[in-house]
């Protein structure tokens, strides 16, 4: 058997058993918060872009790409915060602080906003323009390698890092 493949294995056990650990109550309560809070999410975009399908893709595709970025970011920050703070980046914070499920979002550290920014620019770049035309994803990571500063050169080169196939993958 690969050793990859078996530290894999060693690892997904591990976090089963840890799992079970959990009482039921904990982990139901975690589960309904966590749909609480995206079923929340999502009635507040519904609202503040009014039915507008391309700000909404739009604004799911910068939470995405911010999760990539802070899961590829040495010591960065949870992946699923950055999403959701991706996808709220451009609702004013006074909404948010109005929402209790959405409090935390409202006014994110430095770094979660630099993420969500980085994020939103690599999306609209590389987006299709009105003929249909896209950026090469590469073209555009070099220009915003160039044009970084020292707050976000770490930031583009984790989405740079998010972008590469992961190495060794195997095929089933």
């Amino acid at each position: 058997m690969d050793i990859e493949l078996t530290v894999h294995e060693l690892n997904r056990l591990e976090a089963e058993r840890k799992l079970r650990t959990i009482p039921q109550a904990v982990l139901e309560t975690a589960w309904v918060r966590e749909a609480q809070v995206e079923a929340v999410t999502d009635a507040v975009l519904a609202v503040a872009l009014g039915g507008d399908a391309e700000a909404l893709a739009r604004a799911r595709h910068a939470g995405e790409w911010s999760a990539r970025i802070a899961a590829a970011l040495p010591g960065g920050p949870d992946p699923s915060l950055a999403r959701r703070v991706g996808v709220l980046s451009q609702i004013d914070a006074v909404v948010l602080e109005r929402i209790a499920e959405l409090r935390h979002i409202a006014r994110p550290s430095e770094q979660l906003r630099s993420i969500a920014s980085v994020a939103r620019e690599f999306d609209a770049r590389i987006s299709p323009d009105e003929h249909g035309r896209c950026a090469s994803p590469h073209i555009v990571l070099r220009a915003m390698l160039a044009h970084a500063d020292d707050v976000t050169r770490p930031i583009v080169t984790a989405l740079a890092a998010a972008l590469q196939p992961a190495r060794h993958a195997r095929v089933a």
